[in-house]
């Protein structure tokens, strides 16, 4: 069994730091806590856990200190984790069987980003999480920073939560691509990529679009990426009123890919805006059936079910197939039982005379 380091970058982080710790301490050999600065009792909880703590001047580059904290690790394996995130339920188990046995020089986990009201994960994205040390692994990267991918790559099982507790400063992103620009640095393909997502993210949709434009036609970056491109453009087109550009990008990440779920429905509600329902119907129908497969980007979940359900549930209604809509309202409200657009179509289908007892029974 190899020894493995948690690598980890902090700062005030008292609240959730020990949720994390408690949930990893014992499926690791040894704990590197890199503190950028905390004012909180953020080093005294990663004292409860036996942690290496190191201090490190914040420099607006997070590769710069999580790069440092794997310089300190003397771990076989190294992984890292975010204070907010946990290991939660048989994903502690399935971790721990990895780190047992990685076979593997790199490690892709399931991060789970976002959750439904009922706690589901909704968004999920594979990440680099566990690194065999003397392939000599680095992140790269101020923001956003990620590790380039080589040598014999691993997909597991056990999914990281991400649960954040507290907002973040929502400008310190953008501010340090800001800073970048205003220094003369040039951007790497993904630096561009995650420039423009903070333009968007910001409002700031035509500055975003002259930059995702670039990215997409120069194709350097990630496949991935550049679906996210065409996604983000067509979400920005959306958003200025320019339907038929809005389609031209999202169609266009047809070519990188079999269709992203969440694609389609953009797609689709472009249609369905335009009261065009048989092609809105084809999109959301084709969201569901991809996202039961493999696709490049985020994973959102409610993108392969839900929202696609109630979308074809609108269409059908539009198109005078009351029986079919309400067949798609039951589908969508299986998935989230308690939704207010699901219980409000339940009484509306009940006014037009259809049993969905018998539909839910089925």
């Amino acid at each position: 069994m190899p020894l493995v380091s948690l690598c980890m970058i902090v700062r005030n982080e008292e609240a959730v730091l020990g949720r994390c710790l408690h949930s990893v301490a014992d499926l690791v050999d040894e704990i590197i806590i890199v503190d950028t600065g905390s004012t909180d009792d953020t080093k005294a909880v990663a004292a409860q856990y036996d942690a290496k703590i190191y201090d490190f001047p914040w420099q607006d580059d997070f590769s710069a200190a999580r790069n440092y904290g794997i310089s300190q690790c003397v771990g076989e394996y190294w992984m890292w984790l975010d204070a907010d995130d946990v290991v939660e339920g048989e994903n502690q188990k399935k971790l721990q069987a990895i780190l047992k046995s990685p076979d593997a020089d790199m490690v892709y986990l399931p991060y789970y980003l976002w959750y439904d009201e009922m706690g589901n994960p909704v968004m999920t994205s594979n990440r680099e999480r566990i690194f065999r040390r003397d392939k000599g692994y680095r992140f790269a990267g101020a923001v956003h920073e990620a590790v380039v991918p080589f040598g014999k790559i691993r997909y597991g099982d056990a999914g990281i939560s991400h649960r954040k507790e507290k907002p973040g400063d929502p400008d310190r992103n953008l501010h340090i691509y800001q800073k970048k620009l205003l220094c003369g640095e040039t951007f790497t393909p993904r630096e561009q990529y995650y420039y423009a997502r903070e333009l968007w993210d910001h409002g700031a949709y035509r500055a975003a679009l002259p930059v995702l434009q670039q990215f997409i036609q120069e194709e350097k970056g990630w496949k991935a990426d550049i679906i996210g491109a065409c996604l983000i453009c067509g979400k920005c087109y959306e958003k200025l009123e320019q339907p038929k550009k809005a389609l031209e990008y999202l169609l266009h990440s047809l070519q990188y890919d079999v269709p992203n779920p969440e694609i389609c429905c953009e797609i689709g509600s472009i249609f369905l805006e335009q009261q065009q329902y048989l092609q809105a119907i084809f999109w959301y129908e084709t969201a569901m059936k991809t996202g039961t497969e493999s696709f490049l980007g985020f994973h959102v979940q409610e993108c392969c079910d839900f929202i696609p359900a109630l979308q074809l549930c609108v269409c059908y209604d539009k198109l005078g197939d009351i029986s079919t809509a309400a067949a798609y309202n039951e589908i969508a409200g299986s998935i989230r039982p308690q939704n207010a657009a699901v219980l409000h179509n339940r009484q509306y289908f009940a006014s037009k005379g259809i049993d969905v007892s018998k539909m839910q029974a089925e």
